[in-house]
């Protein structure tokens, strides 16, 4: 697995006769890591590669340089596990690699920890879900898709990935073939899919971010998309139809108890394996609520009609010209369940500024909007009526 090249010069110090010489070798050799990491990033195109390595080292200063393609010069570490080796000193070249000066107590052979970034890796979740309508339970199967774009196979590789944004970003053409082309399997790209093994993935929090990890380690082929199963979720759900801003949708809320979720698209499979769709997946976080909506509902009917609109009074200003009125607004909305089990409805409707509800019939401001929940029998009809009042600007 030959992704670098150490060019290494040792300084040796000979004594002969009295006089000293001073001798420069160096080796040109290929690393092969004795151990590999990898940790995938979302969306930037990077991993962070960290390998342990182990170098044959003279007596004294030893001075390497590191050069290849797949180093990209933004971050890079470089430390010895023996506290018989000391880093003295790490610097960039002009042809893309580094300088590394390292003190050895005695000649032996010692291992490091080489750790930099790599493009042409990114991941991506999708889900399975089966939604038991009777029971009121949402049985959700995560996928995770880790794509190797590089023209690199990893052997005995550690993998994890990384849920959330890093505070870093960089620019620049992603490296490798197009995120879609791996996930789609294109003719043209043939990626290998691999399953992997019925082990649960372990998690590990890290702050504001999540990271999940293979517990064992495996290989990953060039131009190769890595399939994970996580385990499965079960949530109790609740349907809401909402008509939103003059929009009627169905939305299937519920709770996140465990590990925070990423964001992706979940198909759904309903009664009778019927496929009701493939819908966005929001980014949960733990103990957060969280909604996917999942389209208009056949068997449920809102109308909204404006009844009335009028002034109710003037407001005049200093110079006796009329500055704003305050006017009424009246909305009438007609919900119809034509189902066998009763709806719970929210209606959200936008209001002016500083308007104010009146003879609300369970209206609540919210954020700009007035709400309202209720539940519409089956086989049943309601008019709810909106009622507020708002100040005009008059121009």
């Amino acid at each position: 697995m030959k992704r670098y090249i150490l060019v290494m010069g040792g300084l040796l110090l000979f004594f002969i006769l009295g006089f000293s010489s001073l001798s420069h070798a160096l080796l040109a050799q290929s690393i092969n890591p004795d151990e590999s990491w990898l940790t995938i990033y979302q969306d930037i195109d990077r991993a962070w590669v960290a390998e342990k390595v182990t170098l044959s080292l003279h007596q004294g200063e030893n001075r390497f340089f590191l050069i290849g393609d797949n180093l990209l010069q933004e971050r890079f570490y470089f430390h010895p596990y023996n506290s018989s080796t000391s880093l003295k000193a790490i610097s960039t070249t002009p042809t893309n690699g580094y300088q590394i000066e390292i003190e050895a107590q005695q000649a032996g052979s010692y291992s490091f920890l080489l750790s930099f970034f790599m493009n042409g890796f990114n991941w991506k979740e999708r889900y399975m879900a089966i939604w038991d309508e009777k029971n009121s339970n949402f049985y959700l199967y995560p996928s995770v898709f880790l794509s190797n774009r590089k023209n690199i196979n990893w052997k005995n590789v550690h993998v994890s990935w990384l849920l959330g944004k890093p505070a870093f970003l960089f620019d620049g053409d992603k490296g490798g073939i197009p995120e879609e082309a791996a996930l789609g399997a294109a003719d043209e790209v043939q990626p290998q899919v691999m399953m992997t093994r019925e082990r649960p993935v372990e998690m590990e929090r890290i702050s504001e971010y999540q990271i999940f990890r293979l517990p064992y380690i495996i290989d990953l082929p060039s131009q190769s998309v890595l399939q994970v199963f996580p385990g499965l979720r079960k949530f109790p759900v609740q349907e809401i139809i909402r008509f939103d801003k003059g929009n009627l949708k169905r939305v299937l809320k519920m709770k996140s108890e465990g590990d925070p979720l990423p964001q992706g698209w979940v198909t759904i499979f309903g009664e009778n394996q019927s496929v009701l769709g493939t819908f966005q997946f929001p980014w949960v976080r733990t103990q957060e609520e969280f909604e996917i909506s999942v389209g208009a509902i056949k068997a449920f009917q809102v109308e909204r009609i404006e009844k009335s609109y009028k002034r109710l009074k003037v407001d005049w200003n200093e110079d006796k010209n009329i500055a704003d009125f305050w006017s009424e607004v009246i909305i009438e909305f007609e919900l119809e369940n034509r189902g066998s089990v009763p709806k719970p409805v929210e209606i959200i409707e936008p209001l002016p500024p500083e308007a104010k509800l009146t003879g609300s019939q369970g209206w609540r401001w919210e954020d700009g909007n007035a709400h309202l929940e209720i539940t519409i029998e089956p086989e049943q009809e309601e008019t709810v009526t909106l009622r507020y009042e708002f100040r005009e600007v008059w121009s």
